[in-house]
């Protein structure tokens, strides 16, 4: 089986909580065995607390809710072919 790249969560006492994607890709069940490979994720520069910009993210209006699909059609008001 291809090995699958996920982010993950450590929720509680060192609990790791697995993306539902990879659960359903790897078909994983409740007593399933895995192995993984934990690094410590450092924060990307913009989503350091320090960085000046930190304070305006969630301050914009939201846009349109299928806008990343729809980015051309909204931004040069045509629709893609």
């Amino acid at each position: 089986m291809a090995p699958v790249t996920c982010k993950a969560t450590v929720v509680k006492e060192g609990l790791v909580a697995l993306p539902k994607r990879v659960q359903r890709e790897l078909d994983l069940r409740e007593a399933d065995t895995v192995e993984i490979t934990v690094y410590k994720r450092e924060p990307l520069e913009h989503e350091r607390e320090d960085n000046p910009l930190y304070g305006l993210i969630g301050l914009g209006k939201g846009g349109p809710p299928d806008g990343a699909e729809n980015h051309d059609q909204y931004l040069y008001g045509r629709r893609r072919s």
